[in-house]
């Protein structure tokens, strides 16, 4: 929830920051609370992000994921996202895609994995290459999706 002298909006989460060092608030307007919904059943999620060094707090590449299961185990909800890789986090909706409808198996995970590394847009920096860093992207949205997945299928309510 955003306030301002103008009244009161809502954006979602995703679209608040707007690039490096930027985000959706207008002059004179606060930031005063979000909105998050109660999981459904068998939802669960996942984040793993990879540091150069235990002495460094800036990420090579953050991944997120949420599922929602039915109750056989298959995947009806996804959402994928990658942070460190663009200029602010991404929604990576071809991997979302990936995961409906399975079970976490792992032609699922590979192709969301592939869907990540080609949705990532990093930059070449000290904390590695535009190709590893693509490369990394891939294999921490498998292996997050992989723990969501195990996550879920032990959330047996919300």
């Amino acid at each position: 929830m955003i306030i301002g002298s103008g009244g009161e909006r809502r954006i979602p989460v995703e679209n608040f920051n707007s690039a490096p060092g930027r985000n959706a608030l207008r002059p004179g307007e606060l930031l005063a609370g979000f909105d998050i919904p109660r999981p459904q059943a068998r939802t669960a999620d996942a984040y793993l992000r990879f540091i150069p060094r235990t002495e460094m707090d800036i990420a090579v590449v953050g991944a997120g994921i949420s599922v929602t299961l039915d109750p056989n185990g298959v995947c009806t909800h996804a959402r994928v996202a990658l942070g460190a890789v663009a200029p602010t986090v991404i929604l990576v909706p071809d991997a979302s895609a990936a995961l409906v409808g399975s079970r976490g198996e792992d032609a699922a995970l590979s192709r969301a994995a592939a869907a990540a590394s080609a949705a990532a847009r990093p930059i070449s920096d000290k904390r590695g290459t535009v190709e590893y860093r693509r490369k990394i992207s891939g294999v921490l949205t498998k292996r997050a999706a992989a723990a969501a997945f195990e996550r879920a299928r032990g959330a047996h309510s919300a």
